[in-house]
């Protein structure tokens, strides 16, 4: 690190300090290990002898819940709008010509490539694959459109398809901008139509096989159990072998790489579906009134509620809130804006602060924002990195998508590489020897002066008074300076610790 900080100077000091590090999340944090809307998961830092976490403003909360990655200049900019000027312009999908999206398509041009796309070699589809997932990383750091992209992140999950197998990274990013993208702020009966068509997940869940002469049920079971009615929504095994009929010729056209009925191979006769006669002779209509009937269901209406609430508010989302949330969704078929109107603006929203943390394509979204422009975006270091959390976007292989509770991320060998991650950014040096986190941006005449500017800029909020003292102690204890300014160093080491902190990775 500059002046003389090693890296294992740094994770010695995050190892040694628990008040100011992640490993003690694992004794507290999230629905996962008991805690409720209400409670705040960073009062158990440090064996839970100390203070909460401070809490933040309303308006900070806000931010931090409806983006992938904040910093000081985003929070001025919605403090100009207040909080419902700030929603309304997040509930906007953007421009296609939007700068940073054209940037994304210039780095990843193979992402950007229309349909269709039949003939590609194994190289090529293996660069799909790692440009669209490069490219996600990319906009989640650099989007301004930030809920927008934190409402795809969630649909891509909901709707999982990994990007590897076969054909996939090929179906996959027409999956990614034709169903995902298009349909994140729509309404859920469109996005479920579009994704049963979709010929990435027909291809995934098996339905291009799924014939009258030998059904294949893949599609059916995952479609009822983890994209509408849940697993305790009301179906039965029958219910699946009905389903399944209903999508039989449902494939791919083999030159367009689109949707196709192919008639010949759909089960013609009459099905009962949920207690739903579908009469005979009704063709891709089936496959269609399987969705109405479905996305009509008060399950669906439940299950996509519990899911948004768990993933915008707590890992144990309060059942009031998932109530009114799935009566929006009745009210207004599925409307997805208005839906998250009402998560977004709820009691039990605002009072579950700090109950959420950042999975790895959160933290090393929040840690390239908070680092600098999107020129200095390493896709292929952040894949790498991503890859060691095990959260490379659209490469979860089973159909459920990634866990959203903490006790599945909260683990040594992850927050080991949250560490190194933080250590990494805060030593990083430009090609000129620029630091990451310059000392002068910060006119701080003391250590105690560098470490509140450095936690307004990089936290948007305090340290409690003790970690605040604990962490000029160990500035200076470290890294002794001549003089009362403060050095680079210190600089570089207060970020790495502060990066590396419950403040910076719980939401």
């Amino acid at each position: 690190m500059h002046e003389g900080m090693e890296r294992r100077t740094l994770l010695r000091l995050m190892a040694s300090t628990p008040a100011l590090c992640g490993l003690p999340l694992l004794t507290g944090c999230g629905g996962g290990s008991g805690a409720s809307a209400g409670e705040n998961p960073g009062a158990g830092v440090g064996g839970g002898a100390q203070a909460a976490l401070p809490g933040t403003d309303a308006l900070t909360h806000l931010l931090r819940r409806t983006r992938f990655a904040t910093t000081a200049a985003d929070l001025a900019a919605a403090q100009e709008l207040g909080p419902e000027g700030y929603l309304d312009s997040q509930l906007q999908a953007p421009a296609p010509t939007n700068f940073v999206y054209l940037q994304a398509d210039a780095r990843y041009p193979l992402t950007a490539l229309p349909p269709p796309l039949n003939v590609v070699g194994a190289l090529i589809l293996d660069q799909m694959s790692r440009q669209l997932s490069e490219r996600t990383l990319f906009l989640a750091a650099y989007s301004d459109a930030q809920l927008y992209e934190l409402v795809v992140d969630f649909w891509t999950n909901h709707f999982n398809i990994e990007n590897v197998t076969g054909n996939l990274p090929l179906h996959k990013l027409y999956d990614d901008r034709n169903v995902i993208r298009a349909h994140a702020f729509g309404r859920f009966p469109e996005l479920l139509l579009a994704s049963a068509q979709s010929p990435a997940m027909l291809e995934y869940l098996d339905n291009v096989s799924n014939v009258a002469s030998g059904p294949n049920e893949n599609y059916a079971r995952e479609l009822m159990e983890l994209h509408t009615l849940g697993v305790d929504g009301g179906y039965t095994e029958q219910d699946v072998v009905e389903v399944a009929r209903c999508f039989t010729g449902w494939g791919i056209n083999g030159g367009s790489r689109t949707f196709q009925f192919q008639a010949a191979n759909h089960d013609d006769g009459e099905k009962v579906v949920l207690g739903e006669v579908i009469p005979p002779g009704g063709g891709v209509r089936d496959g269609e009134r399987v969705i109405e009937i479905l996305a009509a269901h008060p399950s669906t209406a439940r299950f996509v509620a519990t899911k948004l609430a768990r993933r915008f508010v707590a890992d144990a989302p309060p059942p009031a809130l998932v109530d009114a949330v799935a009566a929006e969704y009745a009210r207004t078929q599925g409307d997805i804006r208005a839906m998250l109107r009402v998560l977004l603006s709820a009691p039990e929203f605002y009072a579950a602060r700090n109950t959420k943390v950042r999975r790895p394509l959160e933290y090393v979204a929040q840690l390239l924002r908070s680092a600098g422009p999107a020129s200095a975006y390493d896709g292929a270091a952040m894949f790498e990195a991503l890859s060691r959390m095990g959260q490379i976007p659209h490469r979860w292989f089973p159909p459920d998508g990634f866990p959203d509770r903490a006790d599945y991320w909260l683990n040594t060998a992850v927050l080991l590489e949250y560490w190194n991650l933080a250590a990494t950014t805060a030593e990083t040096s430009g090609l000129f020897g620029d630091a990451t986190f310059p000392v002068q941006d910060y006119d701080a005449s003391g250590v105690e002066e560098l470490i509140d500017a450095m936690a307004a800029a990089l936290l948007q909020r305090p340290l409690r008074p003790a970690d605040a003292d604990l962490l000029a102690g160990l500035a200076r204890a470290a890294l002794p300076a001549e003089g009362a300014a403060p050095t680079q160093a210190q600089a570089n080491l207060v970020a790495g610790l502060l990066l590396a902190s419950p403040y910076f990775m719980l939401r």
